[in-house]
């Protein structure tokens, strides 16, 4: 399989290329405007990306939407830290690519031309395909047969046997099958682990954006960041509802 999550590090490998997704640089920002205060974790988000990169020996990063977090402007912070992200990261890949997720509107401002990017629905690189997931992916992207997606931010909510619960965020491994296309897709957590996740063992409809929501899936296979194997989606959802699955 030349998909595989890089367990614990929230990326994905596809061959010689690395892939990242709802970074939302800038996120602190909003926090801030709510009265919550932390510390700018950009500088850590560059510099633990660059690592990865570095230790793959990776030709490709690809950016699989909401490089930016604030919207409809940006804030200072991106900015300043967006320019300084591509700056560092090409000095270890040859070539960077945006597929642009709903928090990239305007991004082009100050994005450097460094960077290649493609439509939100989607583009096909080195054979597999690639879109955020909050717009409908084209046909000639689904008919890669292997795509990757994001925007969900998808999280599993479990339950120990005192009855606490904790939300972990996940990777999912699906087949797909629309009207002229079938093939397996992987769900990417988001890399700041700030935004958390959606459970999506709560309710069948707890997945985001019209490809997962408008075609077949079947064979869910979940995954905690650390590889670990929780089984299928719809078994999760089944043991949580009648109180039956817990974290062992």
């Amino acid at each position: 399989m030349k998909m595989e999550p890089i367990w614990n590090e929230r990326l994905l490998q596809v061959e010689d290329n690395i892939v990242v997704a709802d970074l939302h640089i800038g996120y602190e920002r909003e926090l801030e405007e709510k009265g919550i205060n932390i510390p700018d974790q950009s500088k850590e988000t560059i510099k633990s990306v660059f690592k990865v990169l570095e230790k793959k020996g990776a030709d490709k990063l690809i950016i699989n939407g909401d490089f930016k977090h604030n919207i409809p402007k940006a804030t200072w912070q991106e900015y300043r830290d967006i320019p300084k992200a591509v700056d560092e990261w090409l000095k270890v890949v040859d070539e960077i690519h945006l597929i642009p997720g709903n928090h990239d509107g305007g991004i082009e401002k100050y994005l450097p031309s460094d960077v290649i990017v493609h439509d939100p629905s989607g583009a096909i690189l080195d054979d597999t395909g690639f879109f955020h997931g909050h717009a409908i992916p084209s046909e000639e992207v689904l008919s890669t047969g292997e795509v990757v997606l994001a925007h969900s931010h998808p999280a599993v909510e479990l339950t120990d046997s005192f009855k606490n619960k904790e939300k972990k965020e996940c990777w999912v491994r699906l087949e797909y099958e629309s009207e002229e296309n079938e093939g397996e897709a992987i769900v990417m957590p988001n890399y700041n682990p700030l935004l958390g996740g959606i459970k999506i063992n709560v309710k069948e409809d707890a997945y985001l954006g019209p490809f997962l929501r408008n075609n077949r899936l079947s064979e869910e296979e979940v995954y905690l960041l650390d590889g670990t194997f929780l089984g299928e989606r719809k078994d999760l959802i089944e043991d949580r509802n009648g109180d039956r699955y817990s974290d062992r």
